[in-house]
């Protein structure tokens, strides 16, 4: 396999150059003035700073809600975040419509007009690269919070440009997120070569006395499956980034449904992170604070009630996590686009949750959580130690390589790059579990672990556990209940 990519900071010359031919893929690439754009970004106020904001939150042990919301009519958009900064969240997230993460730029020109024709959103979210600079930076300076734009497809080199140059201060930016979870086709090295690219431009900014903050998602489960390789590929993701000169890093874990399990790996993900960009150099990079979700490859509740409950139930888990956001579905999401009202109603709910119970200090600690992260521990090291043996100590090689190799793999993948011969299943308790390991690397003694409690279900159910069960363990959160029946 010839691998070109490699986890080395691009020259200048070279990134310079790519530069100029990202610039050109639509008109309003034009509106981007580099220089510019550093000096504005210098006068932001703290407030919206990205990670100025989660660090603020972190250390006044505070927890709010990071949710997910855009739409294409500016003044629209101006109006949803206004009720989101009511609502008490000032982290804002710009989440980009479906065409322009395709790099449709022209069928989002399409929609975008007959959106503001008809007073209807005909695109589900906000069009950053159509609407250029000058409009984006009107929806910034609307709201006094710090804006993030959200996107997770293999090329959102231009969307990242132009939400930095109209005042965006953070960005998701994780290739595994998009190799594993959002593209079918394109190979991990597509994803890295292009997320490197981001990187080495908040890297520039970063040379200027600019830090924008990289948010990381990791490569979510596909279903009811151990977080080993999530956290495995946030750490590596935060390593990607800060060879290209990230210096805020906050990485997100997704939430299964188990909360001793779920509480533990919180805890771990935030643990490793800061201990592997230490060891290896990049003492510098701050990671400001920790992000929690839940998992959106999960059906979310059709029952209204069942969504309060969701929704709480991430809030609290949160809570006790010590996060500084959370993300968490409104209570209508699974009927199609969230209002505005449903937006607001969803947050208040959550943001009671949060604020009763972070405010009481809980240190929630069993010997059943301290095993739950010393098992996951055990694997996401493992899983780490091998690619990083596959790449010769370079960790984009060695994963490119774990890939193709079922080193690294998850269930139910939508990318054909990915093997897919791994399941997970719950246990008696709800905690997700592996059923089949495929070629994961994982240590014998965290196997056995798994497979006693694959065991201890088979016996109280009377029935072996297989797929039908995994389908069924997938829907049981929708349905209120933590184990498929």
């Amino acid at each position: 396999m010839d691998i070109k990519v490699r986890n080395k900071k691009w020259d200048q010359d070279v990134f310079l150059k790519e530069r100029n031919k990202v610039l050109s893929m639509w008109p309003t690439g034009k509106e981007v003035d580099l220089d510019e754009a550093i000096v504005y970004q210098k006068n932001l106020t703290e407030s919206r700073t990205f990670g100025k904001v989660v660090e603020k939150l972190d250390r006044e042990g505070k927890t709010v809600v990071y949710t997910r919301a855009g739409t294409p009519i500016l003044e629209d958009e101006i109006e949803l975040n206004k009720a989101l900064v009511a609502s008490g969240l000032p982290l804002i997230p710009v989440t980009t419509d479906s065409y322009t993460r395709l790099g449709q730029f022209d069928k989002v020109e399409r929609g975008l007009k007959d959106s503001i024709r008809t007073g209807r959103p005909m695109l589900n979210g906000f069009p950053i690269v159509n609407h250029g600079v000058r409009n984006t930076r009107k929806m910034v300076e609307s709201c006094e919070a710090a804006y993030n734009p959200r996107f997770a497809n293999v090329d959102g080199r231009l969307i990242a440009e132009i939400s930095f140059a109209a005042g965006m201060t953070g960005v998701l930016a994780d290739p595994f997120l998009t190799f594993g979870n959002y593209e079918k086709t394109a190979t991990l090295a597509q994803c890295i070569a292009n997320y490197q690219y981001i990187h080495r431009l908040i890297g520039h900014y970063a040379e200027n006395r600019v830090v924008i903050t990289v948010d990381l998602d990791s490569w979510l489960s596909h279903g009811p499956f151990p977080s080993s390789i999530s956290i495995a590929t946030l750490v590596a993701a935060a390593l990607i980034a800060a060879e290209q000169g990230v210096k805020s890093i906050v990485p997100s874990f997704q939430f299964e449904g188990n909360l001793l399990q779920d509480i533990a790996g919180a805890r771990l993900t935030r643990k490793l992170v800061n201990e592997y960009l230490d060891y290896y150099g990049y003492k510098d990079v701050v990671v400001p604070g920790l992000f929690v979700a839940q998992s959106p490859i999960f059906p979310c509740p059709q029952d209204m009630s069942y969504s309060f409950s969701y929704l709480s139930y991430t809030a609290l888990v949160a809570a006790l996590a010590e996060a500084a956001t959370v993300t968490v579905k409104t209570i209508d999401e699974a009927a199609g686009i969230p209002t505005k009202d449903t937006h607001t109603v969803s947050y208040r709910a959550a943001n009671w949750m949060l604020n009763v119970v972070r405010k009481q200090g809980i240190k929630l600690q069993n010997e059943q959580l301290e095993l739950e992260e010393k098992i996951t521990e055990m694997e996401v090291r493992a899983i780490l130690n091998k690619v990083m043996e596959l790449g010769k100590g370079d960790i984009v090689i060695g994963f490119i390589r774990a890939v193709d190799m079922g080193v690294v793999d998850s269930p139910l993948s939508a990318n054909i790059n990915v093997k897919s011969r791994v399941l997970g299943i719950r246990d008696n308790n709800g905690a997700v579990r592996y059923l089949d390991f495929g070629n994961l690397p994982i240590p014998e003694e965290a196997k056995e672990y798994h497979r006693t409690k694959v065991r201890e279900r088979e016996a109280v159910e009377g029935r072996k556990m297989d797929y039908s069960v995994f389908i069924a363990d997938f829907w049981a959160l929708s349905k209120g209940a933590i184990i498929g029946a």
